[in-house]
């Protein structure tokens, strides 16, 4: 074990204690795996040991580090999952969650994405690619102060209505810092004080968790590689774009963060907005308009929930039914985009329809659409100028050699959609299993250039001859 690896655990423990002694009451909460009345939420104490277990199974895949301490001196985890053993430049995706401490749903769906990623690292040819070449950066409990003091309000049975931190200054009330409306970018005092419901702090990154999240991200926004971040919050299902300050702001990139914001809304409830979103009253000092305008990292915040079913605090059946699966895609699409967000975005989906193997050739076909998998569909398409491919290496991997799939079919009654049909002999290949990667481009047309879309991987098993061609089911 490393001595960063030491470190990483001492803390860890450290904090499992903190968390268990926080009050006497909560000491009774946290026994518990779960929420009072939210089975489906893991409890703070929980998130930590998964993160431990996590870290103990997948330890060429995972890597957990303390970024800071909250205000009562807890420990903030930022995990890092990649495939540490595969040593290549690689873009990154953020995904902060839980500033906001009753935001039950956000930490959760992110817990669980890093869980499938690497649960599937075997078994799911796309999920695997993108850990061997992207690095998956996130603080799950970016208030763990916050949460505690929430959870504490589930185990009484009362509103749980705790979003802040703990740094309390108001005279006669526990109050705490906004801490989503602390960062320095185009932050703003507020107009009552520190007994504001939201106080924003007395100044911009007045807060250790604010100052633990902007070192991080500085740190990540100095490296040269592609980098993107996800805001996970709650309430509102909706994603939005910077600037939140000022929704008419001066903004060269407004156009692509919203197209960016439809494909990885794509399939789920949270409605995409354009910068700001729109008609919207202004918010300082964001998380989002905070990495966006200060650091220049493409951004986005991500509202989940309603306040009919919940409000911060989604009640399960909602979050089993309608949040949980569909979020998870959605921050796996993301994943996809981090490489090149803006011109990804605007790129072709692949979808691998069927893959079948005969007595000499394995038989691969499918399609590519530059218009269905956007939320509204897209608002700019063209017809499909060719899907590329390439084995065992990625098709932008300099090493790799890149094929384009002969004879497109467009669909008859969609330009936007071509179908294709790949056979490879069993001759061209050596036995044993290998990973096919695709890639579709669209047509370039006066408003846009062609652009590529996300990669889609699958793994195929080329036989030794003295046996029968092999199966493998998607």
């Amino acid at each position: 074990m490393t001595r960063n690896n030491v470190v990483v655990h001492v803390v860890l423990f450290v904090g499992v204690l903190l968390l268990s002694s926080f009050s006497s009451v909560q000491a009774d909460t946290f026994t518990q795996g779960s929420i009072p009345d939210f089975d489906c939420y893991r409890t703070a104490e929980s998130i930590y040991q998964t993160l431990e277990n996590l870290e103990a199974t997948y330890q060429q895949l995972i890597e957990l580090t303390t970024i800071g301490l909250s205000w009562e001196g807890q420990p903030i985890i930022g995990l890092k999952l990649t495939n540490h053993s595969i040593q290549v430049a690689k873009p990154r995706l953020v995904v902060i969650s839980g500033l906001r401490g009753n935001s039950f749903a956000p930490a959760e769906i992110a817990l669980l994405a890093a869980e499938e990623l690497l649960a599937s690292y075997n078994t799911v040819p796309d999920n695997a690619w993108l850990l061997d070449y992207v690095e998956l950066h996130m603080v799950i409990l970016a208030n763990p102060d916050g949460r505690m003091k929430a959870e504490a309000q589930a185990q009484e049975g009362l509103e749980i209505a705790w979003q802040n931190n703990t740094h309390n200054t108001c005279s006669g009330n526990d109050i705490g810092v906004r801490l989503n409306l602390n960062f320095p970018f185009e932050w703003r005092p507020s107009d009552i004080g520190a007994c504001d419901p939201a106080y924003p702090g007395v100044a911009g990154a007045s807060e250790p968790e604010t100052q633990a999240i902007i070192t991080n991200l500085q740190a990540l926004a100095d490296q040269p590689e592609p980098i993107l971040l996800l805001h996970l919050d709650s309430f509102g299902n909706e994603i939005l774009s910077p600037f939140l300050f000022d929704p008419v702001a001066e903004n060269p990139n407004a156009s692509q963060l919203f197209t960016l914001a439809k494909k990885i809304a794509y399939n789920t409830d949270s409605v995409p907005y354009a910068q700001g979103g729109g008609d919207k009253p202004p918010v300082y000092g964001t998380l989002l308009d905070f990495a966006y305008g200060e650091l220049g990292m493409p951004a986005l915040v991500m509202n989940l929930g309603m306040s009919s079913y919940g409000g911060h605090s989604a009640r399960c059946w909602y979050f089993n039914d309608y949040l949980k699966e569909q979020n998870k895609a959605a921050l796996l699409r993301a994943l996809k985009l981090a490489a090149d967000p803006y011109r990804l975005a605007n790129g072709p989906d692949v979808e691998i329809t069927q893959l079948e193997y005969n007595t000499h050739a394995v038989i691969i076909a499918g399609s590519a659409d530059d218009r269905t998998n956007w939320y509204g569909f897209a608002e700019a398409y063209s017809p499909i100028e060719r899907v590329d491919y390439s084995v065992d290496l990625p098709l932008w991997d300099d090493r790799a050699a890149v094929y384009s799939i002969e004879n497109l079919i467009p669909a008859e009654d969609a330009d936007w959609i071509s179908y294709f049909n790949l056979q490879l002999g069993f001759a061209s290949l050596s036995p044993g299993k290998h990973r096919l990667f695709f890639q579709a481009w669209d047509t370039e047309d006066a408003e846009l250039p062609s652009n590529p879309g996300p990669v889609t991987a699958i793994d195929i098993l080329i036989p030794y001859r003295q046996f029968l061609p092999l199966l493998i089911s998607q």
